[in-house]
């Protein structure tokens, strides 16, 4: 990754994954590689999710703990002629924040771990409450039958793509059709690209 588009504020890594209502977690086993979307949450350091105590993510993970988990929150797609008038399709690019982490899962096994994280889930992706609190005996059931999964990272990378590395030209031509086109994702857009530019 260039230099200019790597960042390492943790801060402005946990504001990604805070943010953020689901992720794509990479699983491999045999060499047969597998990878699906998921809701998690961040509780410190570490990532957590849920899943089925018997499905394929389960069984993989069980093999092969070593996994891979993204993050991207997508800004304005930049059409080719937005930073060129030559007619070719090179220059179209999508802006966009990512984060990246490798890590080791390990599993939740205590009752009060899996409401630990189940609390903090619902509050990051039902803020507004409206459910009953998770020592009730409604969840009994659900707690037992469902696994809950822990990412330690063992690697974070994150990324800001937004033109730092353009002439000032081209960037001042995307920042006027972008405000030209003036969607609210292209303002937020030219919003992160003035205070990226280096």
């Amino acid at each position: 990754m260039k230099s200019i588009f790597k960042i390492e504020d943790k801060a402005l890594i946990n504001e990604i994954l805070d943010s953020m209502e689901y992720g794509t977690l990479a699983l491999s086993s045999d060499d047969e590689p597998y990878a699906v979307p998921i809701n998690f949450v961040r509780i410190d350091d570490d990532i957590y999710f849920h899943g089925a105590s018997s499905n394929r993510k389960m069984k993989i993970i069980s093999i092969n703990p070593k996994v891979s988990f993204s993050v991207v929150q997508s800004y304005s797609m930049i059409d080719s002629d937005f930073s060129s008038s030559d007619g070719l399709a090179c220059p179209a690019t999508q802006f966009f924040k990512s984060v990246s982490i490798d890590g080791v899962i390990e599993l939740v096994g205590t009752i009060e771990g899996k409401i630990e994280m189940f609390e903090a889930l619902m509050s990051k992706l039902q803020p507004k409450g409206g459910y009953r609190a998770f020592d009730d005996e409604g969840y009994a059931k659900v707690l037992k039958a469902t696994t809950v999964y822990r990412l330690i990272p063992h690697n974070i990378s994150c990324k800001y793509k937004f033109g730092q590395h353009l002439s000032q030209e081209r960037f001042d031509m995307i920042l006027s059709n972008l405000a030209s086109r003036g969607t609210s994702l292209d303002n937020a857009t030219i919003d992160m690209m003035q205070s990226q530019r280096r």
